[in-house]
C-alpha cells in the first residue's frame, strides 16, 4: 500500500508565482541598474554566515533575528542571513579594505526567525545600497535621495519620509541603562508605543530626567519640534549637533522634492546598531515601512578606527504589493 506525502511550506515561508514573480524580478533589475549607474558596485554575499561572527559589533542583535543550525560538514554553527546590509559592511571592512569611500549595492533573499507583524512572513527579497568611509551629512542625504528614487521606480507616489536620530535617542536613554535590563527593555517598548502612562508607572520617581524622557513621546511632527527638543534636552552633550543634522537633511531635501516629511525623535524601532540619522519611508496606501536606513558607524572594524557607514534597504515584496 503506497502512501502520499502531503506537500507544504514551513510556517511563515512564502513563494512567488506568475505574474508576481516576474514583476518583483523586473523591479529588482531596475533598482540594481539605478544603483550601478549612480556609482555603486554590485555584490552577491552568501546566504550563510558563521554564527560566531555574524553582525560584527551588532552580533547579538543580528543573531537574534537569524535561523541558526549546525553544519553537518564542519560541526560549526551557521546562520541564514536576516539582513544584507551588515554583510556589505563585512565585505567593505575585510575583503575590500579600502581607506577611500566605497559604495556597494545588493539584492537577495533574507530569512528571519520571526515573522513580520504586518506581512506575516519570515522571508522576503531585500535590495539596498550602502556608503562606507564617508561621515558627512551629504552622504546621508545621498542615501535618502537614492531610497526615494527607488520608491519612484517602484511606482510609489504618496511617500512619507520619517526622520529621527539614533544618537539623540540613545543619549536621552543613557541615564536609564543603569536600571535592570528587563525594566529598560519595557521602557524602550513604552517609548516605541508612545505610551506616557506606561513610562510614568515604569520609571522610578528618583530619576532626575524622568519627565524629559516622558516628553520624548511628544517629540514628533514638523521642524518646529527641533527647537522644542533643544530646550527640553539641553542637558545632553551634542544635542545641538544631533538636531542640526536633521535640520540640514530636511532643508536640502525640500529644495528638489515635494515631499511629506515627519520628524520622530522617539523612533527606536529597527536595528539598534544605528548611531546617527535614521529614516524610513511609508505610503498612504500601506500601514507598514517600505524602506528604511540610517547611519551605523563602526559596525565592522578592520582596525581601531570606526568605519563610517550609511545606507538603506527596501523590501521588494512589500513594495510590489502596493
Amino acid at each position: 500500500m503506497s502512501s502520499k506525502i502531503r506537500w507544504s511550506l514551513p510556517d511563515g515561508v512564502d513563494e512567488l508565482l506568475p505574474p508576481k514573480a516576474i514583476e518583483v524580478e523586473r523591479l529588482r533589475r531596475d533598482l540594481i541598474d539605478k544603483y550601478i549607474s549612480s556609482g555603486y558596485e554590485f555584490i552577491i554575499p552568501p546566504i550563510l554566515e558563521l554564527s560566531e561572527t555574524i553582525g560584527g559589533e551588532a552580533h547579538a542583535e543580528i543573531k537574534s533575528h537569524a535561523f541558526t543550525f549546525k553544519d553537518n560538514l564542519t560541526g560549526k554553527s551557521l546562520s541564514i542571513r536576516p539582513d544584507i546590509s551588515e554583510q556589505a559592511s563585512r565585505i567593505d571592512a575585510y575583503r575590500i579594505q579600502s581607506d577611500e569611500v566605497v559604495r556597494l549595492c545588493y539584492s537577495g533573499e533574507v530569512v528571519k526567525s520571526k515573522a513580520s507583524k504586518v506581512l506575516r512572513s519570515r522571508t522576503t527579497i531585500q535590495a539596498g545600497a550602502e556608503i562606507f568611509g564617508d561621515s558627512s551629512s551629504e552622504s546621508e542625504l545621498e542615501s535618502i535621495r537614492l531610497m526615494l528614487d527607488s520608491l519612484d521606480i517602484a511606482g510609489i507616489e504618496d511617500t512619507t519620509l520619517s526622520i529621527g536620530h539614533a544618537g539623540f535617542t540613545a543619549a536621552v536613554l543613557e541615564p536609564f541603562k543603569q536600571l535592570e535590563l528587563e525594566l529598560f527593555s519595557k521602557i524602550e517598548a513604552a517609548i516605541s508605543k508612545k505610551s506616557k502612562s506606561d513610562l510614568h508607572s515604569l520609571i522610578p520617581e528618583t530619576f532626575a530626567h524622568k519627565k524629559s524622557l516622558i516628553t520624548l513621546c511628544d517629540m514628533y511632527g514638523d521642524k518646529k519640534i527641533l527647537d522644542k527638543a533643544k530646550d527640553v534636552f539641553s542637558y545632553i552633550d551634542n544635542v545641538t549637533e544631533y538636531l542640526e543634522n536633521i535640520d540640514f537633511i530636511i532643508t536640502e531635501l525640500v529644495k528638489d522634492r515635494n515631499l511629506e516629511i515627519h520628524i520622530d525623535l522617539g523612533e527606536i524601532q529597527g536595528f539598534k546598531y544605528h548611531n546617527g540619522i535614521v529614516f524610513s519611508a511609508y505610503s498612504g496606501s500601506a500601514g507598514y515601512v517600505l524602506a528604511k536606513g540610517g547611519r551605523y558607524d563602526g559596525l565592522r572594524k578592520s582596525s581601531d578606527q570606526d568605519r563610517p557607514a550609511v545606507g538603506f534597504d527596501l523590501d521588494l515584496i512589500a513594495v510590489s504589493n502596493l
